[in-house]
């Protein structure tokens, strides 16, 4: 039986999304079922998620998903390598899945698998020009992107080799880099899992809605964010019914279940807000231990917030950006930074959180439910359904600091979206059988 495997984050889940789970339906079978790993309240962009796991989870089960997963915290808001790692092992350990489907947006699996196979930082020039670029000013990934274009320029280009000029129209798009991640894993692995790639069309990238299908999670999140801060609560409610042509009725039907009960959609605002005091008040070497920051970008951020005045014409989040974003510091690695900070991960963590030890389960239906059996019997790691499964591992510090870090990440996002903690302890798996949600 065929099993296949999608990593997302879904925020939110639109109609982009459903066209995958469709292709793999279309290409494996009608019944096959979907397997997915999914960021729980934070996202790789190093921002909270707009909606909670479960508003998504029991979308997704409604929409035709058998299995969610939650990709833990520490991997959930790393690099592209760190995150595809963190999902890849994750599939390939649960001993179930035989197919990984993915988007992106260069329609050729060949080149993308060529390029996933080249180990740039073992060749010298490599290394040369990443450190001139950097002694240049420039930012990590950009050094990395032009030592990398060089590496490539240097190959011996034969009729099915990527040119240089494809690599770096490549390696520009966000979702080529993290399908390049998945390949790698993958190979790394030596795993038999069959990757399959889907083209992203039309305005996957666009920040603004238009007359396509498939607008961005960006644009969706930007105009939900934006109607939510100069609406009244009947108006953003009410407006909800404009996103009908772009997502899915269960997603549009999860959120206004969760707003009208008083969550707030949360954003990239609420963690620069929790961050900013942090940096105030904290020691330089406290805030350069911090995950994803280091000495140079904590000194950074620590002067900028130290000139930064408040503007009650800005949004917050806009008036810091504008304050730290330089061509040394891509802002999303700030981001990164911030979330570790507010959340408490350290730069120890990365190292020795190195691997998944556990698949913490979310939701299945009744198709699921099989999967679920066969994945318990050859799982590589413990299937966590409870908060308190945890417990059982605790002589395992790496498991113990990994879902320490979950917890405090899902403690962080429900104590700033609607006031309370400590929600873990009280969840229970989500059933969908006979077209029905069981939830907690």
């Amino acid at each position: 039986m065929s099993v296949a495997g999608i990593v997302a984050e879904y925020n939110p889940l639109h109609n982009g999304h459903l066209r995958l789970i469709r292709r793999i339906r279309e290409e494996l079978g009608e019944y096959t079922p979907v397997v997915v790993i999914m960021s729980g309240e934070f996202v790789q962009r190093g921002i909270p998620a707009l909606t909670d796991r479960t508003s998504r989870v029991c979308a997704l089960l409604s929409c035709g998903v058998d299995v969610v997963l939650e990709l833990p915290f520490t991997f959930a808001t790393g690099s592209a390598d760190r995150f595809a790692h963190g999902a890849v092992s994750s599939l390939i350990r649960s001993g179930v899945i035989t197919d990984l489907y993915f988007g992106a947006e260069h329609d050729s699996l060949t080149d993308l698998s060529e390029i996933a196979k080249i180990d740039f930082e073992s060749d010298p020039a490599f290394s040369e020009v990443l450190d001139t670029c950097q002694k240049n000013g420039l930012s990590y990934a950009a050094s990395w992107e032009q030592a990398a274009s060089s590496v490539m320029a240097s190959r011996t280009s034969g009729s099915d080799s990527v040119s240089p000029e494809d690599f770096s129209r490549i390696i520009h798009a966000p979702n080529n880099i993290l399908a390049i991640a998945y390949l790698r894993e993958l190979d790394r692995a030596g795993s038999s899992i069959a990757p399959h790639l889907l083209l992203r069309e039309d305005a996957y990238h666009e920040e603004s809605l238009k007359e396509s299908a498939f607008p961005s999670a960006t644009a969706l999140r930007k105009q939900i964010l934006t109607r939510y801060s100069s609406l009244s609560k009947g108006d953003f409610i009410a407006s909800a019914s404009e996103l009908l042509p772009y997502m899915p009725v269960p997603m549009i039907a999860e959120m206004l279940h969760l707003w009208n009960s008083g969550t707030v959609p949360m954003g990239e605002k609420e963690l620069v807000s929790s961050a900013i005091p942090l940096i105030r008040s904290m020691e330089l070497s406290r805030i350069a231990s911090a995950a994803h920051m280091g000495p140079q970008l904590a000194g950074h951020l620590k002067s900028a917030v130290r000139s930064m005045h408040f503007d009650p014409g800005k949004d917050i989040s806009v008036s810091f950006r504008e304050a730290v974003e330089t061509r040394c510091f891509s802002y999303t690695r700030i981001l990164r930074a911030l979330t570790s900070l507010v959340i408490g991960q350290n730069e120890e963590d990365l190292s020795h959180l190195d691997d998944p030890r556990y698949l913490r389960l979310l939701g299945f239906s009744e198709k699921g439910r099989t999967v679920l059996k066969a994945m318990r019997s050859g799982s590589e790691i413990p299937i966590l359904s409870r908060a308190s499964d945890a417990f059982h591992f605790g002589k395992d510090p790496v498991f113990s600091r990994m879902d320490e870090l979950d917890r405090l990440s899902h403690d962080w996002w429900t104590m700033k979206a609607r006031n309370t903690f400590e929600e873990d302890f009280k969840r229970e798996v989500i059933q969908f059988k006979r077209n029905r949600l069981y939830r907690s």
